[in-house]
């Protein structure tokens, strides 16, 4: 592994906040610093560009994405998996093209929840019926006008069920193969907090169904930059770290010509962070009895309270909606959406996809002249 590149600028702004002797202290402390912080990645400027791309829906534990908080008898919300390209300047004016979430979604299913899924209901059902492939990487790249070898770094919000080893190649043939796996992006690096890389080194029994277990074995070591702390890749995008949901959590924030937006897997929907103006069924409700202010993505119990302090911490960050002002610009990279297996179990706003820019090509500077798939 690498370390931070010399490019990233140290973001110090939270360090004293997460330093809070207990939960609560955090939680306030947190939350008193994230406008100095906010203030920081604003002050450097918007995005190049930003594109969305949709990826893959596909069928999720109601008790996992709501909490439990949803009255329904639904078993499954349906999440929409998307990705981002975000473009932005380095200190010294390049052009730094940065993949957000890329999933392979056909590599994801090695990780034991969704096997198991598979044999349960069989192949076709899980993979076709439950499951729809709206695009991949290499579709969303060529759309964008965008060459493979242009892309600087991968991240993703955290790396339950991602394996990169397609995206970044290997050094060693994969197992039942011959040859080491080639790279589709040749020049990409993963970027992911230490904490996160450890989680491989010996999977707890209640991580294991999330991740795939040899997702980055064999890669090279320059091919992943072990990040230790909040960072500004460059204008309008930073990465903050936001432990809780992993321990190695950490969420991308962008910032536009709307505004500044947080990207995580933290909450499901925009109702996760404002629930008391979420019409889904239930949400209100137990967000008033239970006197909390967000609904946890909680398929895993890694450190409850501090994600919780971490989703409060993006929607301070996140600007409100411009058209939806109760909500914040907060885009969960699997987000619910609409599905008539899941009736009223659909966000109450869904920001889509962002459009900010243009998508410049590095060469010459100039528009690419495409738009988003």
């Amino acid at each position: 592994m690498i370390t931070t590149p010399s490019e990233f600028e140290r973001l110090p702004e939270l360090n004293e906040a997460r330093a809070a002797s207990t939960p609560g202290a955090r939680l306030d402390a947190v939350q008193h610093a994230a406008g100095k912080l906010k203030d920081r990645i604003r002050d450097r400027g918007p995005a190049a560009s930003v594109r969305t791309y949709d990826l893959v829906t596909f069928p999720y534990p109601t008790r996992f994405g709501l909490e439990g908080a949803a009255l329904s008898p639904a078993p499954f919300v349906m999440l929409r998996n998307r990705m981002h390209l975000v473009q932005s300047h380095s200190r010294d004016g390049r052009l730094i093209n940065v993949l957000i979430n890329p999933s392979d979604s056909e590599r994801a299913l090695a990780a034991p929840f969704f096997a198991r899924q598979i044999e349960r209901y069989g192949e076709f059902v899980a993979k076709r019926l439950l499951s729809t492939q709206h695009g991949r990487v290499e579709h969303a790249l060529a759309a964008w006008g965008i060459a493979p070898e242009d892309i600087d770094y991968i991240t993703f919000d955290h790396l339950h069920v991602q394996d990169v080893r397609g995206l970044l190649g290997t050094e060693e043939p994969e197992p039942g193969r011959s040859e080491p796996t080639p790279a589709y992006l040749p020049n990409a690096v993963l970027l992911a907090q230490i904490d996160e890389l450890r989680t491989f080194e010996h999977l707890h029994p209640l991580q294991q169904p999330w991740y795939v277990r040899d997702g980055i074995k064999s890669i090279s070591g320059d091919k992943i930059a072990a990040l230790d702390g909040d960072y500004l890749i460059g204008s309008g995008l930073a990465l903050i770290r936001t432990p809780g949901h992993t321990a190695g959590n950490h969420s991308p924030v962008m910032v536009t010509d709307r505004g500044v937006w947080t990207v995580s897997e933290n909450g499901i929907a925009v109702d996760a962070y404002a629930p008391q103006h979420s019409r889904i069924p239930g949400l209100a409700r137990y967000a008033r009895s239970a006197g909390v202010e967000v609904i946890l993505n909680a398929n895993t119990r890694e450190n409850t309270l501090d994600q919780y302090t971490s989703m409060v911490l993006e929607k301070s960050l996140a600007d409100p909606c411009p058209d939806r002002p109760e909500f914040p610009q907060h885009f969960s990279s699997s987000e619910l959406t609409r599905s008539p297996l899941a009736p009223a179990l659909w966000p109450s706003y869904s920001h889509g996809h962002i459009t900010h820019g243009e998508i410049l090509d590095r060469r010459t500077g100039r528009s690419t002249r495409t738009t988003a798939a």
